[in-house]
């Protein structure tokens, strides 16, 4: 299975981190509202307002709001960590858990999946965590498989 937002099958394109799945997640002492795991990703990036307005996004519009910012440290929720980090990587790997449990057809479509998870896209992105790593992971972790 290859997550892509462009894939013809559709559970590949929901598990996507562009797909509008909104979740709540709880990233130290506070609740956010997310529109998608790219709209979490690059809101992570911003600050204040410009964060809160990040979370909501989903696809390339996400994705556009946090092009080119790499803060060297994010803080929220009363933590502070590096980008890149593994608090960073804890807090992604969270906001898909909870996009899974708070989305049916995203729970039903990671319960479906077999075997190795695949991320591969056109264009040079290369990501900070390997998505796929990270899907795989939550898989286990809710489905045991």
């Amino acid at each position: 299975m290859n997550i892509y937002s462009k894939s013809k099958d559709w559970r590949e394109r929901i598990l996507s981190n562009f797909a509008a799945t909104p979740f709540t997640i709880q990233i130290g002492e506070e609740t956010f509202q997310c529109g998608s795991v790219e709209g979490l990703w690059q809101g992570l990036k911003c600050k204040d307002e410009m964060r809160l307005h990040v979370f909501g996004l989903s696809g390339m519009k996400a994705k556009m709001a946090g092009k080119g910012k790499k803060p060297g440290s994010i803080s929220i929720g009363g933590l502070q960590f590096r980008y890149g980090s593994e608090v960073h990587e804890s807090i992604i790997r969270e906001g898909i858990r909870q996009k899974v449990l708070q989305n049916v057809k995203v729970t039903d479509a990671l319960r479906g999946s077999k075997g190795k998870i695949t991320h591969h896209v056109p264009g040079s992105s290369k990501p900070v965590f390997k998505m796929e790593n990270l899907l795989m992971s939550v898989r286990a972790e809710l489905f045991g498989h």
